[in-house]
């Protein structure tokens, strides 16, 4: 951002509905300059019609030769409730041969079907919807089904045993977009939902146990805002540490329908130790550095929005590339922790730029950018989202540069940053 856009955006951040309509205005305006649709120093290989999901999950298999994918045939347009997309993934050269192995009625355009591998096994995860209600199905990966889980699942463990989830329709009504249209909120209306079955849970894979950790209600209880009482207040975004010892995720709560403000809590895999980390308001995007450390771009009483290393279960953090970066973006750290991988959001002429940035020099390098037509805006928009594979050797980003949804990958070097 410039500095006027910088002073424009610290006036209007608290105003979401404001803030989106000016931006559009913005990019509206300067869309009649053309510009190049995307500019790379590495080869881009595109997938059109596929599509991945959030940045917090790696779609490639433990031993590097399967992606994971998405495979629509939907108007880009919010999605109604008997929509269905194929899930699946890619293998052989270049990662170009699509194997379909089942297909979902629960997913979103910005984080998929919790699509995600079962530890370092052959077998997937992901939601779906039984006419009902939200369920997760395993299949291995020729399409069998291996077992089908009563409830839906944010995020699985390392080891792949323990899954972790929340209410996917409650979701969706303080994040539309995110969560699923089928289904119901059975605490529709309710401000601060006390069943305990409301709230965050886990899911042994194996036998389909689930443990209740604890409602909506009990966290909004501890340390309480002023603002929470006539907002609705919900979860999202849980991510497991590298070990599995530890569970991050977001209490938010949208104020009036307009403003959303956003806590991050950690645990124990079992809804225990709980700690609150010192942010002020503002939580977006996250990414485990090692058990200890989590890079969260947020902001803290005594600075403003920054990329933070926050240490679990204390007060201690620093701040990221403070000379690097001055706007959000979707992180993830490279397999060693060396480097971050992110993006941001579409720029005053709707670019985006791939960024990886080495935490031991302290430089960024800009990998590629892309151009977002205007038509990818609101629910179906179209976040980068980086993913490194398991090596750190090629990144995967969606994007709609071709005018498609698309899956994209980029083989990299990082030896040549160093």
């Amino acid at each position: 951002m410039n500095r006027l856009e910088s002073v424009i955006y610290r006036l209007v951040r608290t105003n979401p509905r404001l803030k989106k309509k000016i931006v559009g205005s913005y990019q509206r305006l300067l869309s009649i300059i053309p510009v190049k649709a995307y500019s790379s120093r590495y080869e881009v290989v595109v997938r059109k019609k596929y599509f991945f999901g959030f940045h917090d999950k790696t779609p490639w298999s433990a031993d590097n030769g399967k992606l994971l994918a998405h495979q629509f045939d939907v108007p880009y347009r919010a999605t109604l409730p008997e929509d269905t997309v194929k899930v699946g993934y890619f293998s052989g050269r270049d990662f170009q041969d699509f194997t379909p192995l089942a297909e979902t009625r629960a997913w979103s355009w910005q984080q998929g079907s919790m699509l995600q591998w079962l530890g370092n096994t052959s077998d997937i995860i992901f939601n779906d919807f039984d006419g009902e209600k939200h369920i997760s199905r395993v299949v291995n990966n020729t399409g069998g089904v291996r077992r089908t889980l009563p409830k839906p699942v944010a995020a699985v463990n390392p080891a792949g045993s323990l899954a972790v989830g929340f209410d996917f329709c409650r979701f969706e009504s303080g994040l539309p977009g995110y969560g699923y249209v089928n289904g119901s909120d059975p605490d529709e209306g309710i401000s601060i939902p006390s069943r305990l079955e409301s709230g965050l849970y886990s899911i042994e894979i194996e036998t389909g146990v689930i443990k209740q950790f604890f409602s909506v209600a009990d966290i909004t209880a501890l340390e309480p805002h002023p603002t929470m009482e006539d907002s609705l207040n919900f979860f999202s975004h849980c991510l497991f540490s590298p070990s599995g010892k530890r569970l991050v995720f977001f209490h938010r709560w949208l104020q009036r329908g307009n403003r959303l403000w956003t806590r991050m809590i950690s645990c124990d895999p079992w809804g225990g130790d709980i700690f609150i980390f010192p942010t002020s308001g503002m939580v977006s995007h996250i990414a485990w550095q090692d058990d200890e450390h989590i890079l969260a771009y947020a902001r803290t009483e005594k600075f403003d929005d920054r990329y933070y290393l926050f240490r679990d279960r204390t007060g201690d953090y620093s701040i990221i590339g403070e000379d690097s970066f001055d706007s959000d973006g979707h992180p993830q750290f490279s397999p060693d922790g060396r480097f971050i991988l992110t993006d941001t959001y579409p720029d005053r002429r709707r670019i985006q730029r791939l960024i990886v940035y080495d935490t031991h020099e302290q430089k960024r390098h800009e990998i590629a950018r892309f151009h977002l037509p205007l038509k990818f805006n609101g629910v179906w928009k179209v976040d980068l989202h980086p993913r490194w594979n398991r090596d750190g050797s090629m990144i995967c980003v969606d994007s709609g540069r071709t005018g498609e949804r698309s899956l994209c990958t980029i083989k990299i070097n990082l030896s040549e940053l160093m």
